[in-house]
């Protein structure tokens, strides 16, 4: 965050300077420049507005008098160890506070846009007018401007009342995990501006950018906007027909126009003009050239870098668990005799009830009962695995229990797959990890 110093003078003699700060914007760069949208869109921020809360910011001291905007609805006075700070504004009561250490002394919970009086020791020094924090930006959009190598931003801006001059602070920052940290600051761009436009250059053309703009004044950054491109510049312009790339063309050139007529507004109303960020040029003729390979370890699979590992696996033995079965006895019939014959006379061939009449020739007929054979019931033998334990056949068994959760039998003890190792994922058949090519500089 740029912390703008508004007013700077030393004590000298009795002479006493006013000075004003917090100048309100003129209409003209208050209200919203209409950017060109022929650029073909690549990618918007859509996120709701939404309000938000900006913490306040101390600034550094040094040991002259000074009087700073720079805390959101307050003002910072520096001065000499042991002065005495007072602030008054008709209609409010007077605030005075001393300098003890090596701090500015800080007024908080005064009203944006109104001035006050500053008094050092007695002596009026100047006036300082405090300022709101900024509101949001939203709805960022990035357009290509025909170039592999640059984008056009543009963003709308939510104004709230009271908070002085808004500029702009357009970063694009490669996307985390395609290059290594140094590699990827050395490529991150930045531009700021007063304007809600700005062409930002000297872009890798080979890598995903992510673009966010803060609205800042002197004494904080309001919310950002945020996008992140779906396809490389590089692939971007490809894809541009001829009269895409014209229009974006264009595009960018209005753009420029523009942000220079901005500038020179500012330089008509003694404001610093903000000159966006230089475009570094290379050597006229190149020794060397950056390309893109794998990291270590990884192996190129079409335009992906990939790294798989065997699957990793938990055993675990079986347990077991006693279950005893009890059956009753069983029994079966055996003859223990031979069937009993009775014999009587008959007579006048007559043989009681039951009886048979048998002729047996000589002897005559006789009356015949045949009775039942005898028999016993004897217990059948234990079944197979069971013995007699005296009052029933029993069996106890060891039974495997049934597998834990995620567990799966293979035979000879319970077995499942480890989780996939941090970074990767599952394909099936192998855990695989999936990374972007690395720059790398070699001879042209």
């Amino acid at each position: 965050m740029f912390t703008q110093r508004i007013t700077r003078i030393a004590i000298a003699g009795a002479t006493t300077l006013t000075l004003g700060l917090g100048v309100a914007m003129p209409a003209s760069q208050a209200t919203e420049i209409n950017a060109p949208t022929s650029g073909v869109l690549l990618v918007e921020d859509t996120t709701p507005v939404s309000p938000t809360t900006v913490p306040l910011t101390t600034p550094s001291v040094t040991q002259v008098i000074g009087i700073d905007a720079n805390i959101v609805d307050g003002l910072s006075i520096t001065a000499p160890k042991g002065s005495t700070i007072t602030l008054a504004r008709k209609g409010t009561k007077t605030q005075s506070k001393k300098i003890v250490g090596a701090q500015p002394a800080a007024f908080t919970k005064l009203t944006p846009g109104k001035k006050y009086a500053v008094t050092v020791n007695g002596k009026t020094v100047g006036t300082g007018t405090p300022v709101n924090a900024p509101g949001e930006a939203f709805n960022l959009a990035i357009r290509s401007t025909g170039s592999a190598t640059s984008a056009l931003a543009t963003w709308k801006y939510q104004e709230k009342a009271k908070s002085g001059v808004i500029k702009y602070e357009l970063n694009a920052t490669p996307v985390s995990g395609q290059l290594t940290d140094a590699r990827s600051g050395a490529l991150t761009r930045t531009v700021t501006t007063t304007t809600r436009q700005a062409v930002i250059g000297n872009l890798d053309p080979d890598i995903f950018y992510t673009f966010t703009v803060t609205p800042k004044n002197t004494a904080a950054s309001g919310k950002a906007s945020s996008v992140t491109l779906p396809v490389t510049l590089g692939t971007a312009a490809g894809q541009l027909s001829a009269t895409e790339k014209a229009h974006a063309v264009e595009t960018a050139r209005a753009a420029a126009q523009l942000a220079a007529e901005a500038a020179a507004r500012a330089a008509a109303n003694n404001r610093p003009a903000v000159t966006p960020a230089a475009t570094p040029t290379g050597p006229a003729a190149p020794t060397t050239k950056t390309i893109y390979v794998c990291p270590s370890g990884f192996t190129e699979v079409g335009s992906s870098c990939t790294k798989t590992l065997p699957y990793t696996f938990t055993y675990t033995p079986y347990t077991y668990r006693t279950e005893v079965t009890n059956r009753a006895y069983t029994y079966h019939t055996v003859t223990t005799g031979p069937m009993p014959i009775l014999d009587s006379f008959e007579t006048a061939n007559v043989c009681p009830g039951g009886y048979n009449l048998e002729d047996y020739g000589v002897n005559g007929k006789w009356c015949r009962l045949y009775g039942p054979a005898p028999t016993a019931q004897v217990k059948d033998a234990a079944p197979a695995g069971f013995t007699d334990n005296g009052s029933n056949y029993t069996k106890s068994e060891q039974i495997k229990n049934n597998p834990p959760t995620g567990y799966t039998d293979n035979g000879t003890q319970w077995v499942t797959t480890n989780p996939a190792p941090a970074g990767y994922t599952d394909n099936g058949s192998t855990w695989i990890a999936v990374a972007a090519k690395e720059a790398k500089v070699v001879p042209a």
